[in-house]
């Protein structure tokens, strides 16, 4: 069961409220330490129907996730209009070549956090996206603390 701080959901929050009302995007690297750190990406769709992460600014944060020894715990985005649950263009997009399902995701062990805008509050809910296109949703515990 995937578990992140109560300050890093709001956070999450705060960032798909800030794109209205496009999608946001981003990662979360888990530190050495155990700990989550945010990392807010530009969503280069400009879309309120979908991200599409920001090339360079991904690539970057990878080479310094890898250089620091960190692992990557979540992509994350949201939906503005629907439902916290990865859409079938969300799951294409895992795979690469986009649409490749059966071969194993870019990311197979990183969780997929969606926000979803069209509840208030806003649920924020974790999901492992499998082989042929299988969406499973984990129990998202979300913990009091930093």
């Amino acid at each position: 069961m995937p578990e992140i701080p109560r300050s890093l959901a709001e956070a999450l929050i705060t960032h798909a409220r800030e794109e209205l009302p496009n999608e946001a995007c981003g990662l979360v690297h888990e530190r050495s330490d155990g700990g989550l750190e945010q990392h807010r990406v530009s969503n280069v769709a400009r879309s309120p129907y979908r991200y599409e992460m920001d090339g360079l600014e991904q690539m970057r944060l990878e080479e310094r996730r890898e250089a620091r020894g960190e692992r990557l715990f979540a992509i994350y985005h949201s939906h503005v209009a629907t439902e916290g649950r990865p859409s079938p263009t969300d799951v294409r997009m895992a795979f690469f070549p986009p649409g490749e399902l059966d071969s194993d995701p870019m990311y197979p062990d990183a969780w997929y956090i969606l926000v979803s805008l069209a509840e208030e509050p806003p649920p924020v809910r974790a999901f492992r996206i499998r082989r042929g296109g299988e969406i499973v949703e984990a129990p998202l515990r979300i913990v009091e603390g930093t």
